[in-house]
């Protein structure tokens, strides 16, 4: 009986290709949560191990049950799942989304590490590329326009890295959404945003944002002395 011999290029490139894929999608998670984390606004202190303990149940409440990190751990599920050939399971995976909480993300959709959603009914279809560390609020519907501008694609947006898009928003057809950008609550937007501009209105507009008050600014306002103001 000849024994097992291995192959002289070392493990197969299948399995390795696969290993690396899901240890990607690993960080990707780990990635969500930590959005999830900084969103969660808990803070945990550095004595009394029960205030710590009570803490951190109070913060893995607000991300599992109030956030919706397992959304986009259904979401990961899914990707991964299609991409691996597994029958069945991303379908789970998409039903379990809708039905729990109301999100529907499709089939072309590529979203990256750090995706925070704060609550259900969003919807994100047709072929979406989403970057790093970016936020959408409920109500929001990312993906195909019907204008008869466009005409008919199958071409949603492309968002970048760092994109805050607020409650009710629409984000439609194939233009391009900068990094750093903000959209307004209840916008619609239909034209291109640049980097580090907001877009607000029904049909959006674009304004740059306010750059953060330089500290040469501050020096010359009147401190408030105690006692100062009040009755």
């Amino acid at each position: 009986m000849k024994g097992r011999t291995e192959r002289p290029g070392g493990p197969e490139p299948g399995r390795e290709k696969g290993r690396e894929e899901a240890n990607r999608r690993f960080e990707n998670i780990r990635a969500d949560y930590d959005a999830y984390l900084f969103a969660s606004w808990t803070w945990i202190p550095d004595y009394q191990e029960r205030s710590q303990l009570s803490r951190r149940l109070e913060r893995w409440d607000a991300i599992v049950f109030r956030g919706l990190w397992p959304s986009v751990v259904l979401y990961r599920l899914d990707v991964w799942a299609r991409r691996r050939g597994i029958p069945l399971l991303p379908v789970i995976a998409d039903v379990l989304n809708r039905f729990l909480f109301g999100v529907v993300i499709g089939k072309e959709v590529e979203i990256g590490p750090g995706f925070c959603i704060s609550h259900g009914s969003v919807v994100i279809d047709g072929v979406t590329r989403i970057g790093k560390n970016c936020s959408v609020n409920p109500y929001v519907t990312i993906g195909l326009s019907t204008s008869s501008k466009v005409g008919p694609s199958l071409r949603g947006p492309t968002i970048g890295d760092n994109v805050y898009i607020g409650t009710g928003a629409r984000v439609l057809g194939p233009i391009k959404i900068g990094d750093n950008a903000r959209i307004g609550a209840n916008a619609v937007v239909l034209i291109d945003v640049p980097d580090n501009h907001t877009a607000v209105g029904v049909p959006a507009r674009v304004i740059p944002q306010r750059p953060p008050p330089k500290k040469s600014d501050r020096e010359g306002e009147h401190p408030v002395s105690p006692g100062e103001g009040e009755d």
